[in-house]
This record gives structure tokens, C-alpha cells and sequence, in this order.
């Protein structure tokens, strides 16, 4: 017999059954198969022995139940609205909202499974669009698309040899001690529009971006060299960009910054995955076809705030611009 149980509907029949023919505690304790004192409280909570009632009994030991459990995290007002905050509008994941709460010290404490539970449960209380549409599912960082397997995407862009080789880069840069060793790409918009020219420091993932005309050879050398010359020269030591001939006039970017531009290895991304992740991150807020002849400066500028203020996991909940200026913001 275990040390303590539950009476049911069956056992306070039971007990009432007892009662009612005058046996004691202990002999009704025995046919429950519980302790007498079990009995005695029972009867004592419910009325006594000339007032028990079996049903009552139940019913108050339900409502009993239901109040003694903690009440759901999300369904807090506050916190709830603040979740969703964050996941539509600052484009965080639950574990990021999570893990920066703990941080910061919250007097909010709620894990990353209780955000994708409370999704799950009931879209974290708010009516969803239509029936079987997925809500805030939607909102969350992959979207449930499937990712491409290694090789099956045909490469067609341009590239070329005899480059810098990123196995000559600097020891600091491969294991991120140092601030200055830059990654950068492209992300471009609609087929033969503008694009973005992204830099992500290696060390901090502290991000610049700027928008160019067209993806050729000069004004992207330029935006490089624009956005490496806006940070302090002491945080500019390397450049690793992507292979595209987007990037043929590097030349021009050691001849005026004077650092050293290295290349990875033909169909390695990862040897860049810093600035890779960081795009897809961008891809959140672009989605491939979007025309960014349609933004402002001030949205990409909103946008790339964002991001460098959105805590990392990476980075033990502190986001690109506190590791890479090292001042601590109040970011909830």
C-alpha cells in the first residue's frame, strides 16, 4: 500500500457506506484501504459523521484541487502580451526571450517550452485567423521550412582563383578572441534590383549592412569599405567575404583600409557561417523576392538595430551591440 492516496467517488461511497452502518474509522480505513487518520479528516472537512455526504464531498475536494494548482505563466496579461511582443515584433525566439529574462534578472521567470507549449495549446490566447491556420507557429524563426540538403542546389554564380586563402587567416580570427575579424556577403532582393552588403564581426555578430544599386564588383567594394570605415580602425583587422565576383575588386578594399581580405573554399558557406546565419536572420524580415527598392534607410537602419540588440544564446544572452561596444543595455 502506498503511503498516501487520493480518496475517489468510489472510496467516499464507500466511506459513507460505513458511516451509515455506525463502523469505525479504523474498520472503514481497512476496507479502503487507506490510514485511519485519512478517514477521520475526511469526515471532519465534510459535515462529520451525521452530515457526510459522498457527493459533496467530491465536489469539494475537486474545487480544492483546482485551486491549490499554479496558475499558468501566460495567462498573465503582462507577460503574455510581452512574449508576443517579442516574437512579432523584436522577431525573437522563445528561447531568446527566455534566456535574456534570466539575464536580466526578471521578476518573469518562464522557459522557452512554456512559450512553444502556450503556441501550441491555444496560440498563446489569441484567436487565430482562420481555422487551421498555425498563428504565432508562423511568427517563429524557421517557419517550418524544410532546409536544403547539402548538394542538391546547383551553384551559378560567378567566382574566381587565386584569392587569399581563409586557411591563411589569423589564429584570433578562427577562434573569435578578438574583435575586427569581419565576415561579409550579399542579400539580395528582387532578381535585378538592389541589394545588401552585410558585415558581421566574427567575435561580438555585431552587424553593418548597407544597400546597393546593383550586385557588381565596385559598388560593393565600396559599401564595404563605407561600413568598415564607420568602425573604429582598432576593430577592423580581417575581411572574409563570400566567393561571388561581387567581391573581384577586394583589392581595392586592402589598398584603402590596409587589412588583409581572405577567401573560404569553394562550396564551404560554413567557413562562413557567421555572416551565413546572420543572413538568414535577415531573410526573417526580407523574405527572398522582396524589392528593397521599397525601403527607406530608416528600416534597414531599424532593422539592423534590431538584430544587433536581439539577445544571443551564442553570446550568454547579450546581444552583438553590448559584447561589441561592452556596455550592458536594458533591452526588456
Amino acid at each position: 500500500m502506498s503511503l498516501y492516496h487520493h480518496l475517489t467517488l468510489n472510496d467516499r461511497e464507500c466511506l459513507l457506506v460505513g458511516l451509515t452502518l455506525k463502523q469505525s474509522y479504523q474498520a472503514i480505513a481497512q476496507r479502503i484501504g487507506c490510514s485511519k487518520a485519512t478517514i477521520s479528516r475526511e469526515v471532519s472537512r465534510n459535515g462529520g459523521r451525521s452530515k457526510y455526504s459522498a457527493v459533496n464531498a467530491q465536489l469539494n475536494y475537486e474545487r480544492q484541487r483546482l485551486k491549490s494548482r499554479r496558475p499558468r505563466i501566460l495567462s498573465q496579461t503582462d507577460i503574455r502580451a510581452f512574449v508576443i511582443n517579442c516574437i512579432v515584433h523584436r522577431k525573437w525566439s522563445p528561447e531568446q526571450i527566455a534566456g535574456r529574462l534570466n539575464f536580466e534578472h526578471s521578476n518573469w521567470k518562464i522557459s522557452y517550452n512554456t512559450i512553444y507549449r502556450g503556441i501550441a495549446l491555444n496560440n498563446l490566447g489569441e484567436k487565430r485567423k482562420s481555422h487551421g491556420a498555425r498563428g504565432f507557429a508562423r511568427q517563429l524563426r524557421h517557419r517550418g521550412k524544410t532546409r536544403k540538403v547539402k548538394g542538391t542546389i546547383k551553384e551559378r554564380r560567378g567566382r574566381f582563383n587565386d584569392v587569399p586563402s581563409i586557411h591563411d587567416r589569423p589564429l584570433s580570427a578562427e577562434n573569435r578572441t578578438r574583435f575586427g575579424h569581419w565576415e561579409g556577403d550579399t542579400v539580395r532582393g528582387k532578381t535585378g534590383r538592389s541589394a545588401l552588403v552585410t558585415l558581421v564581426d566574427r567575435k561580438s555578430r555585431y552587424l553593418l549592412a548597407e544597400r546597393v544599386s546593383k550586385v557588381a564588383a565596385k559598388p560593393v567594394a565600396q559599401a564595404m569599405m563605407d561600413l568598415l570605415n564607420s568602425v573604429t580602425p582598432e576593430r577592423v583587422k580581417t575581411l572574409t567575404p563570400d566567393r561571388g565576383t561581387e567581391f573581384a575588386n577586394y583589392q581595392d578594399v586592402i589598398d584603402t583600409l590596409e587589412i588583409p581580405v581572405f577567401f573560404p573554399d569553394p562550396h564551404a558557406p560554413q567557413q562562413r557561417g557567421t555572416n551565413e546565419n546572420t543572413n538568414g536572420l535577415i531573410r526573417e524580415y526580407f523574405p527572398k523576392g522582396t524589392d528593397l527598392n521599397d525601403l527607406n534607410d530608416q528600416e534597414i537602419i531599424a532593422f539592423v538595430t534590431d538584430l544587433n540588440n536581439r539577445p544571443r544564446k551564442v553570446l550568454g544572452w547579450k546581444s552583438p551591440s553590448e559584447v561589441f561596444f561592452g556596455k550592458k543595455l536594458r533591452l526588456i
